[in-house]
């Protein structure tokens, strides 16, 4: 499946594509694995990505980035188990634990 149609039919916020936060090889392998149907749980498709990038041992500045793309997140239910998992990253900033404390804003 082409790549912008499964970020769209899996309801990807433009931003993350915007800030450059799509690990390609990753979102690729997803959308390879594409089924009629995944989109009714897009949320999993997404979450993954969050996820992959909590893997990676993430800057101040990728993690302000995850925070902001989770509360562009369509399902602020699983944006905020994202939340979650961000917060118990090692060594948090002052500047991630903020942005975790409140909606995003466009700045």
């Amino acid at each position: 499946m082409e790549l912008s149609r499964y970020l769209t039919l899996m309801n990807f916020p433009a931003e993350w594509e915007a800030w450059d936060m799509l690990p390609r090889a990753f979102v690729s392998e997803q959308s390879a694995l594409y089924e009629l149907g995944h989109e009714e749980a897009a949320e999993h498709d997404r979450h993954g990505v969050f996820q992959w990038w909590l893997t990676q041992n993430p800057p101040t500045e990728t993690l302000v980035k995850l925070v902001g793309l989770s509360w562009l997140d369509p399902d602020q239910v699983m944006a905020g188990a994202v939340r979650q998992c961000i917060a118990r990253q090692p060594d948090l900033s002052k500047e991630v634990n903020s942005e975790l404390q409140r909606p995003f804003s466009v700045r």
